[in-house]
This record gives structure tokens, C-alpha cells and sequence, in this order.
């Protein structure tokens, strides 16, 4: 299979915005660094290499905010320029026309988008990094064209917008690829469409370095044997990878999926018999059924997939809210509400670190469920980067607040009974705190 022709096209100031109310210092590494995050993405997100042959910056040359670490200061977007320019990226100014108005780079982005459409280069993809949803009568235009169509939202965006990409990356998702570990199975596995696969078997660390290496081996080969001959559907690569990292510990991070580099690499070792492989699952071809396509609003593989009330099902729908389980929820409240207590806030920690602690408590979440809940309490009131005191009730009572906004701004108002039902399904008691809100 030869290059993915792909195009890039960065709304710069809905961009970076969105990366700052996340995690600033993260921010700024990755403002600073677009070379490496681009880099990465040429082979991450299941894609073999993609080829870029269009990266395009829009920019407000005179746009500033309040420095988000030194008080006092301005931060202009100007300072940004020249580290896209080193990246290959080509920056387009786009001031603002009138005084106080937007600087429309939108506007210029559809025009580009729509003449790169007609261009003699049959471009295979067009990757959009903007959470602005008023692209969204774009990609119905790139869909009809039979185009592959990606979009980077850093911040909050409409579900009919992110539903008409065929990738979807958030803001967590690009602070894994600046990460130095971002080639770990463990946390890419989970993620649905961060699959990266290691090209770098130079780095990987062969089985029997260590005299209990061998041992782990053979522990991981009967687990897997096991799991796909006893299993009567296709096998879920993240649930599986997530259980034998858990079970199996440093081994399996220090050998790199015993030399693999990545646990599906390590599957394909074993040898196991007419095995076949997609995104997400593996399976037998003679026993079990193909895996269809992900479910909509299920992206992400730790989900889970068996009906949920029809009143929960509809917050899923309209307000992305992830199909977890009834008492996974206040778990994740508790541990996030620990996460800050204990420590100062970064975005990608906090998720790994409350992932982890989630699982010692006996629930598997992934990192992407716990990112919503983190944007939702931050909506909700309940910043987890600000300096107040938060614990579990607080953060649930804003996560549930923040489902309640989405969902109306997708046009559902939800009735006091279905209001009440999803506050009972989130654990949450409504009547400590008023209502942020008015539900028309």
C-alpha cells in the first residue's frame, strides 16, 4: 500500500485555545514543537504513512491572550510563527478585518479546502484541527467527494460535526504523541484510533533478559491461547491488553511486549491459527463472525456495548457522554477528586494516574472517559487544574451539569424524570447544589 496523500489545515487560535484550557504547559510544548507532533502523526492512528503534501497554519498575526503561566503578561500568536514555519507548515495571516471581529480563518480554510478538492493531486485525506463545528457542512462536501476526512478538536465540538469524520483526535491524543512513551501499547491499545504500530525494532528488549522474563512469556502465550479459543466472539485488543498489563506489570513495559513493541505484535508471534486482525478486535475467520464497525457513539474500545437504559442511551447520543457502566462513574469521581488533592495538574498524568488508580480499585476505565469527565467538571465548575478544594460529590455534580449543557446545545431538553434518571446513573445528589442552568 503506497502514501496516504494527505492535507492539514490549522485553525490556529481555536486550536491552541483549546489546548490552554486543558493543560497550559502542555500547551506550549506542543505550540512550540509542531515538528514532532506532525511527525508522529505520518504513521499513528492506524494509518501505515501518511504523506503530507499540503500543511497549512491559519493565524491572527496581531491575536494575544493573558500568559496562562506568568500573570501579568501577554502571549502573542506571532511568537508561534516562526516554530510552524521550521516545521514545513506553512503560516497564513489572517487579521481581523474589523475591530473586534473574528479574523476569518475559517472562511480562508474552506475556500483552500474546497480548491485543493479540485486540484489535479487527488488528495486522499484532509485533516481539519479545529473543534469549530461550523466546518461541519464541509466535511459533508469532502464526504460526498469520497475523501477521507480527520479531525484534531482541542476542546468541546458538536456530535453531527465530530460523526462526519472518519478519525477523530482530541487534545489528549496530541499530548500522548509529544509524550517520549507514546509508542506504549498499554495506553495506545485503549484508545481506539491511537494504534500506533513500532518500526523501531532496534529498541525492543528480546524475552530472556531476565531469568523470569521467559516465564512471563509463557504466562502471556497460555492467557492468549486461552482467551481465543475459549472466546466465542472476536477478542477485544484494548480489554485484553489493559488485563495482561495489569496482571503481568514491569515485564511487559521493560521487554516492550516481549520484543514486539506492540501487544498486537506480540500476538502475531504466537501463531495462532487462522487468526485475523482489525483496529480494535482479532479473531479466528473460521469460528467467529467479522467485527463489524464501530458503534456510533461507542469510540472507545473499553466501552461497553450491551444496551443501556434508553434514557442514559440518549445522553450517550446526544452529548457523547462514554457507555460506562452505572458504578464505574463514582469511582472515577473519587479518584479524580484524589488525583487533586495529591498533585499539581497535567492533563496527561492526571489521566494515566486515575486510570491506574481506578483499576487498583477494581474498574477498568480508560483514559478518554476520564478525559471527558475532567473537560466536564472544568465546564461544570469544577476545574481539576484550578486551586480549590474538590471532592468526588463536587466533581459529579459538574460533570452532570456539563452533560445537561452539551445536551441542550445538541437540542435536547431533557424532562425533570430524564434529568433525574441520569443524575441517578452518575451517582450524583442534585439537591446540594443549584441548578447552573435553566432547562427550557
Amino acid at each position: 500500500m503506497g502514501h496516504r496523500k494527505s492535507a492539514m489545515f490549522i485553525d490556529f487560535d481555536n486550536f491552541f485555545s483549546g489546548l490552554l484550557s486543558s493543560d497550559p504547559k502542555a500547551a506550549l510544548e506542543l505550540a512550540e514543537r509542531p515538528s514532532a507532533w506532525i511527525n508522529r502523526l505520518t504513521t499513528a492512528s492506524g494509518v501505515n504513512d501518511r504523506r503530507w503534501l499540503v500543511l497549512r497554519c491559519y493565524m491572527n498575526p496581531s491575536g494575544s491572550i493573558a500568559h496562562p503561566l506568568n500573570p501579568g503578561e501577554r502571549l502573542y500568536f506571532s511568537k508561534f510563527r516562526p516554530f510552524f514555519t521550521q516545521a514545513g507548515v506553512e503560516v497564513v495571516d489572517c487579521p481581523s478585518l474589523t475591530k473586534g471581529a473574528k479574523n476569518g480563518a475559517d472562511i480562508r480554510i474552506v475556500i483552500d479546502v474546497m480548491t485543493a478538492l479540485q486540484h489535479e493531486t487527488c488528495y486522499d485525506e484532509f485533516v481539519l484541527a479545529s473543534s469549530d463545528a461550523d466546518f461541519t457542512p464541509l466535511l459533508q462536501v469532502l464526504r460526498a467527494y469520497d475523501r477521507r476526512t480527520a479531525i484534531i478538536a482541542t476542546g468541546s465540538t458538536a456530535v453531527a460535526y465530530e460523526a462526519l469524520a472518519d478519525l477523530y483526535l482530541d487534545e489528549q491524543d496530541l499530548f500522548d504523541l509529544m509524550s517520549p512513551a507514546y509508542e506504549s501499547e498499554a495506553d495506545a491499545a485503549e484508545q481506539g484510533a491511537m494504534i500506533p504500530e513500532s518500526h523501531d525494532a532496534a529498541e525492543n528488549t528480546a524475552v530472556g533478559d531476565r531469568p523470569n522474563d521467559e516465564e512471563a512469556w509463557q504466562e502471556y502465550c497460555e492467557v492468549l491461547r486461552s482467551d481465543y479459543e475459549s472466546s466465542e466472539v472476536p477478542v477485544n485488543c484494548a480489554r485484553l491488553a489493559s488485563r495482561i498489563h495489569a496482571d503481568l506489570g514491569e515485564v511487559v513495559t521493560r521487554t516492550r511486549w516481549f520484543g514486539g513493541g506492540t501487544f498486537r505484535k506480540a500476538v502475531e508471534r504466537i501463531g495462532l491459527p487462522n487468526i485475523n486482525f482489525s483496529q480494535h478486535h482479532f479473531w479466528d475467520s473460521t469460528r467467529h463472525p467479522v467485527p463489524g464497525p464501530v458503534q456510533p457513539g461507542l469510540s472507545d474500545p473499553l466501552e461497553v456495548s450491551a444496551p443501556l437504559p434508553p434514557g442514559i442511551t440518549r445522553f450517550c447520543e446526544v452529548a457523547k457522554m462514554p457507555r460506562l457502566p452505572q458504578d464505574h462513574w463514582p469511582v472515577m469521581f473519587q479518584v479524580l477528586a484524589e488525583y487533586a488533592r495529591e498533585f499539581d495538574f497535567n492533563l496527561t498524568e492526571a489521566s494515566k494516574w486515575s486510570r491506574d488508580r481506578a483499576r487498583e480499585l477494581g474498574v477498568e476505565v480508560s483514559r478518554r472517559a476520564l478525559l471527558y469527565a475532567i473537560r466536564g467538571a472544568r465546564t461544570g465548575g469544577a476545574d481539576l487544574s484550578a486551586d480549590q478544594t474538590l471532592d468526588a460529590p463536587v466533581i459529579g455534580r459538574a460533570v452532570f451539569s456539563s452533560v445537561l449543557e452539551q445536551a441542550v446545545l445538541a437540542g435536547f431538553s431533557p424532562s425533570d424524570d430524564e434529568q433525574q434518571r441520569l443524575a441517578d446513573w452518575l451517582a450524583v445528589d442534585t439537591s446540594r447544589s443549584k441548578r447552573t442552568h435553566e432547562i427550557r
